[in-house]
């Protein structure tokens, strides 16, 4: 009360100030309260805020390793995809099978797709890592998820059996992915190469070169993708006897990959390895042999004298000196290229079995066969380990051992391994490919030989059947069919039907190959002892 008083007496100007007082003095406890609880809870603050940031980080990182993992798999599904740019062939007595092993790439690639990632990843990991029935399962479980495109899902079935071997499912699944992505120019040529594969030119043609023209048209006529369906269409072309227009598309993809790259580039050496194994396979050995030389030291120089790649130029150069009779020299490449692959992969590996019968098959030609005896069964047993029993593989590892037991006059142990790779053929590729049509070719030699000329005539028919359909009546391979029912027809004194089939043989040999060609020769020779004999009637 007695200070209610006072204030009372208090003049205007001194309130003024007692209010002023009590202001300032109000301010500072307020400013020392606020003090207080920032010191309680400024690190609660501080943390909670810390914590927001590091949830953003987080979730950069999560979309970033999402970011990544998607690139990879596109990546992935890209190296997988049947682009056939790379010749590398298992060599077989008149057999040759294109490598069908996924790249080192992809098996890369694969091991960075972690276990828990999805379905389809998973699935392109497993065909990397050729565990095809896992492949199959996790795409249908892609499908039921829709996890990816249908067209996407179908094109990863077709690359499934496409490196099981399963090449008639191969075009299936292709087709229907296309069906689903009809300008898709990726799909196209990838559907194009798999019916390359079944021997389906005629459908195979137009596919690829619509592709051809979607990719000139999107990224210009000498961009890398079109080397590569430059590079595809090129082999269906030499497939088909239209050797001038192959050789034409090589030699255009090979400028383009000098332009885009340099001269010395990886992808130089594949465009310099195709074009010489079109220049070797007619005969022109001289104007090969300077591509694969060149094509060696560029991959010797870009990557480690042991590398893979290397191996495989050694292995195609040392096949042009066999064909070309230095086989001293052709012997120490395939050595070598087998060593590579040893030390790269493993002795029990896929890309050894195909030194090794390429080695027997030198062996063979110097008449060692018992050196070539064991290589031949050894790459056998690799790749009925690799890929089983039934793949094409394996068949044209049995159709080399058939040859050297029929060599060496062990028939009945040949016949039942020949006729076990028409089965092996019929059941992959379809009763009416080439392959079938050579395999047929080889049992009929065989009961020629044998002078079993009944059983071998209706085989040399049908494969001369298969050979008309598949390349048309004017291919090497029809001449071949021809001269061979002709040698029947001489051995049992039907020398009228053999001629016509012989000089018939001669012209198509002489119009594809020229007449200094080694199956030139022989067919001449084969004329002139025919005529020969006529003349003595």
């Amino acid at each position: 009360m007695n200070i209610i008083k006072r204030y009372k007496k208090l003049s205007l100007w001194s309130k003024v100030a007692f209010w002023g007082a009590a202001a300032s003095i109000f301010g500072i406890i307020i400013t020392i309260i606020v003090f207080m609880v920032s010191q309680h809870l400024g690190p609660t603050k501080a943390k909670q805020q810390e914590g927001l940031r590091r949830l953003g980080e987080i979730s950069r990182d999560t979309s970033e390793i999402k970011e990544s993992l998607s690139k990879i798999v596109e990546m992935l599904r890209d190296e997988l995809s049947i682009k056939n740019e790379q010749i590398e062939v298992a060599q077989g007595e008149g057999t040759r099978l294109r490598d069908i092993i996924p790249s080192e790439r992809a098996r890369e690639l694969a091991q960075q797709i972690p276990e828990d990632a999805g379905p389809y990843a998973l699935a392109l990991k497993a065909i990397a890592e050729r565990r095809f029935g896992d492949a199959r399962r996790l795409l249908n479980e892609a499908q039921e998820k829709k996890e990816t495109e249908l067209a996407e899902i179908y094109r990863a079935r077709g690359e499934t059996e496409y490196y099981a071997g399963n090449y008639r499912d191969v075009a299936e699944w292709y087709e229907k992915a296309l069906n689903l992505k009809p300008n898709d120019p990726g799909i196209l040529n990838d559907t194009g190469v798999a019916l390359l594969y079944c021997a389906m030119y005629s459908k195979a043609e137009p596919l690829m070169r619509r592709a051809l023209e979607i990719d000139e048209k999107s990224f210009g006529k000498e961009h890398p993708i079109v080397a590569i369906e430059l590079n595809n269409l090129a082999l269906l072309l030499k497939s088909t006897d239209r050797l001038k227009e192959a050789e034409s598309l090589y030699r255009r993809a090979l400028q383009i990959g000098e332009k885009s790259f340099g001269k010395d580039h990886p992808n130089v050496a594949i465009r310099l390895n195709n074009l010489a194994e079109l220049l070797r396979e007619t005969g022109r050995f001289e104007e090969a042999e300077p591509k694969y030389r060149r094509a060696l030291a560029i991959d010797e120089k870009s990557f480690e004298k042991d590398h893979p790649t290397v191996a495989i130029r050694l292995n195609n150069l040392a096949l042009l000196l066999g064909a070309t009779n230095r086989l001293k020299e052709a012997e120490p490449l395939i050595k070598r290229a087998l060593q590579i692959d040893e030390k790269s992969f493993g002795k029990d590996h896929p890309n050894v079995a195909i030194r090794l019968n390429n080695l027997a098959l030198l062996f063979k030609y110097t008449n060692r066969l018992k050196e070539a005896e064991p290589l031949y069964r050894r790459a056998l047993e690799i790749d009925k380990k690799s890929f089983g029993k039934d793949h094409p593989r394996v068949a044209i590892d049995l159709n080399n051992l058939a040859a050297l037991l029929q060599a060496t006059n062990r028939l009945k142990e040949a016949e039942p391994l020949m006729r076990r790779v028409i089965y092996i053929w019929e059941k992959s590729l379809g009763p009416e490919h080439p392959n079938v049509a050579t395999a047929l070719n080889n049992l009929a030699e065989l009961f020629r030989g044998s002078g079993r000329f009944e059983e071998a005539e209706p085989l040399y028919h049908r494969a001369l059947a298969i050979d008309e359909k598949s390349f048309g009546k004017d291919h090497p391979n029809v001449a071949i069919r021809l001269n061979n029912l002709a040698l029947l027809f001489g051995a049992t004194n039907r020398l009228k039907e053999a001629e016509p089939l012989m000089r018939r043989a001669l012209a198509i040999f002489e119009k594809s190959l020229g007449p200094d060609h080694p199956d030139t020769q022989k067919v001449q020779r084969n004329l002139e002892v025919l005529k020969e004999r006529m003349s003595r009637q």
